[in-house]
């Protein structure tokens, strides 16, 4: 009985390097945040890099579809998730840290058309299929705007560089990533307007306390610097096929 009490007391005061965070990501759309076969490139990869190091705690990322977080945590294959809070999966056991950074969608113009609004939008605009974007931006769809559907953003990026659209909204960070592999300057597209932006959280377990205290000390100092990181992060695993037209 005494050796069992103290074995439970032993696995209760175990160190934090005893622990391992694993955060789920999803390959669909977060370039250049964290990608790879093994979704072991990125910004957010290199931030939790330097958290393991710091922290002393073993993390990863963990490849895994977004229908199937819920059940990941559940099943115990995973404790954490990069999300904003109102998206997280099982929000009510979640612990959000952060916020990270900030994830924000663009509007990108051909050159020539610098909108000052999105009332000032006409022509047509390619965006993701099955995506939800502003109302600002939606109502401007159908009248003003005719609507070119992609599947993810190696394509919308394709369509847009070869004039096939007028306009486009991306993520600000994944469009000059993408820019970047076929050396074109996103400068030359890029636009005052934002049609959406939201925190992004890391979302950890709250069963997890030991975990949440180091990554709180950890953000509470730490900031992350996209802009500087993009252009030493190295390309996809997959080959990015975008050939703009000269």
């Amino acid at each position: 009985m005494r050796a069992g009490v103290l074995i439970i007391v032993a696995f209760w005061c175990l160190p934090v390097s005893s622990q391992t965070l694993e955060i789920m990501g999803s390959d669909e759309g977060f370039l250049p945040f964290y990608y790879g076969d093994n979704l072991n490139k990125g910004i957010l990869v290199e931030v939790i890099n330097e958290f393991s190091l710091e922290a002393g705690i073993t993390a990863g990322f963990r490849p895994m579809p977004r229908k199937r977080q819920a059940w990941a945590l559940e099943k115990g294959r995973a404790n954490a998730v990069f999300a904003n809070p109102l998206w997280m999966p099982l929000p009510d056991r979640m612990h959000a840290v952060g916020p990270v950074l900030t994830w924000r969608d663009r509007l990108f113009a051909q050159p020539g058309r610098q909108p000052a609004s999105f009332d000032d939008l006409d022509g047509s605009i390619c965006l993701r299929k099955w995506f939800v974007y502003s109302d600002q931006l939606e109502r401007r769809i159908g009248t003003n705007l005719a609507r070119h559907d992609s599947y993810n953003a190696q394509q919308m990026l394709g369509m847009f560089l070869n004039k096939r659209c007028d306009y486009a909204v991306m993520n600000e960070m994944e469009f000059r990533f993408l820019a970047k592999l076929v050396e074109v300057d996103p400068n030359f597209y890029s636009t005052e307007l934002i049609d959406a932006e939201w925190p992004v959280y890391l979302g950890i377990l709250k069963t997890e306390a030991a975990l949440i205290e180091a990554a709180e000390a950890f953000f509470a100092t730490h900031t992350v610097d996209a802009e500087a990181m993009l252009p030493k992060l190295p390309p996809p695993d997959r080959h990015i096929s975008i050939q703009p037209d000269k």
